[in-house]
């Protein structure tokens, strides 16, 4: 069996249900998205208000998952991936828009970013200096049928977005990728701005009061400056299983 890889960069809420895997993206301003396979791309555009009524889905005939399927695997050895599962109350019309697709059977957590996640239901509710290592995207790992097509639709239309095949080169073990892309359209400059406003909007959406602090006691003016050539802020993820 091929293995069909799907990945997210950006500030999103994952949510697992037994059914299906829910990607909603936050309304930060100044972002745009897109999902993206070796042979094609297409915008992903949200709404002002109400965005998870603004749902697409990633379905097809490609996925082909073991059955009975197993439950999913989270390969975080070094608990990276941040969940939110016990104190979230989402607030899912909050959204931009969102995706829906199937469960993977592995999820690999991307990009650690040093952080804190300050709580305010918890005293003392101000940061500590305590920096961990947080998953700032998430990759998903699919059985699959690379002979087949992936189809994107939105929900309400009559016909798919697009349908996508494959270019699987020749090798032992065939494989495919796509990604999904939420970003800013400018370069995060200084003291992790994008980030700090684009947790804010995550958090929210989970139903959160948190903040991130990068505070580091370590340095000689506390959160330490810094110069990002790529727009994706690496803000922390959330997920709730």
């Amino acid at each position: 069996m091929s293995t069909l890889q799907v990945t997210f960069h950006g500030p999103f809420l994952y949510r697992f249900t037994r059914s299906h895997l829910e990607v909603y993206a936050p309304k930060c301003p100044g972002h745009t998205a897109a999902l993206f396979t070796a042979k094609n791309e297409i915008p992903l555009t949200g709404r002002h208000r109400m965005g998870n009524s603004r749902c697409y889905r990633l379905t097809g005939p490609v996925f082909a998952p073991p059955n009975p399927a197993p439950p999913v695997r989270f390969h975080d050895p070094y608990e990276t991936i941040l969940d939110a599962t016990k104190a979230a109350k989402p607030v899912f019309h909050l959204a931009h828009f969102c995706l829906i697709a199937p469960l993977p059977q592995i999820v690999v957590p991307l990009l650690p970013s040093d952080v804190e996640v300050v709580d305010n239901s918890t005293p003392p509710g101000t940061p500590t200096g305590k920096l961990r290592s947080l998953a700032t995207g998430l990759r998903f790992y699919y059985e699959a049928d690379l002979a087949q097509n992936l189809m994107f639709t939105l929900d309400g239309s009559t016909a798919p977005a697009w349908m996508s095949d494959f270019d699987a080169p020749a090798l032992d073990h065939e494989f495919a990728d796509v990604e999904v892309r939420y970003a800013s359209v400018t370069p995060e400059l200084e003291e992790h701005l994008d980030a700090l406003q684009c947790f804010d909007r995550i958090a929210a959406l989970a139903g959160l009061d948190q903040w991130l602090s990068f505070e580091n006691p370590s340095k000689p003016h506390g959160a330490q400056p810094y110069f990002r050539s790529g727009a994706d802020c690496r803000t922390p993820i959330l997920t709730i299983r």
